[in-house]
């Protein structure tokens, strides 16, 4: 199968070089192209959640099935990726991959479980087919809004969970956090449309402990720069690559203004990431709110 992968950053090249060892043609476009480097039959998406309208727009419509491999949300319009790319390219099918997977150890082929998700089972069955092997295990899906939604969230609370660190508040307090931060992930998922059961997977509870705790995320990276009292900017230029936990904090706080969807913990994150506010001051506001039971 002739296939394109958009984007060649570390992701992108890893699932690229994978695709290739299955013995499929692989071609890249990096971001900085224009044009399809030929006729392709599977389109792969790994470019920043924020750049992925302009990079569709150039070029041009396409019909083919495309998989998303981002983790994000548009900021502007509150969309999933594969609703932006439903809207520019209405003659493709989608789907998305998400998933507990380092570029770095995919690379090296470290073992690793992913979930391929796509409303119309056929393209699910598809995409795993092309993706499954030894050392990559891919489950399949037809609840794309809840994987797409697990691997945007994630992002989110991986930031908090690293500013916890940055802090030096210890274990208890991560554990504390991470599991709060699961049940605000399942809330406010289910809440968009996603099916509860898809975020006790590896797109949700999987993504969210790897994220959370591997010191090769960018988000806890970034999260822990924030803990010990840099700045946005500068906690942001420490780390190679693209945050996205940043702007889908954005984007899921203009989600709650219109959706009255209720995340403390997301509220707090955007108060010290975008409002100045001092991380020992969101933990503590989190800390101080009513006691409630635990399932709520």
């Amino acid at each position: 199968m002739k296939i394109v992968v958009l984007g060649k950053g570390a992701w992108g090249g890893a699932v690229g070089e994978l695709i290739r060892s299955r013995g499929h043609e692989v071609a890249w476009v990096e971001q900085d192209q224009v044009k399809m480097p030929g006729p392709a039959e599977m389109i792969f998406l790994a470019v920043p959640t924020q750049l992925i309208r302009g990079c569709l727009h150039e070029l041009g419509p396409q019909s083919v099935p495309v998989v998303s491999l981002s983790k994000g949300v548009e900021i502007e319009t509150g969309k999933r990726i594969t609703e932006v790319v439903r809207e520019l390219w209405p003659q493709a099918s989608v789907a998305a991959v998400s998933g507990p997977s380092l570029a770095t150890e995919l690379a090296n082929r470290t073992p690793t479980a992913v979930v391929a998700a796509a409303t119309d089972e056929k393209l699910a069955e598809q995409v795993q087919k092309i993706l499954h092997g030894p050392t990559f295990r891919v489950y399949r899906t037809t609840d794309l809004a809840g994987v797409e939604w697990g691997g945007a969230l994630k992002n989110v609370y991986a930031l908090a969970a690293g500013m916890c660190a940055g802090l030096g508040l210890g274990e208890n307090s991560l554990a504390g956090l991470l599991t709060r931060s699961l049940r605000e992930m399942v809330r406010v998922a289910v809440q968009l449309g996603a099916k509860e059961e898809t975020l006790y997977g590896l797109s949700g509870v999987g993504d969210l402990m790897l994220t959370s705790y591997s010191r090769e995320s960018r988000n806890r990276r970034v999260g822990e720069r924030l803990g010990a009292g840099d700045k946005l900017d500068e906690a942001l230029a420490s780390v190679k690559g693209v945050c996205e936990g940043v702007p889908t904090t954005e984007a899921l706080h203009r989600i709650e203004a219109k959706r009255k969807v209720e995340a403390p913990v997301a509220d707090q994150l955007y108060a010290v990431l975008f409002q100045g506010k001092p991380p020992k001051e969101a933990v503590q506001a989190l800390l101080e709110r009513d006691p409630k039971a635990e399932t709520v």
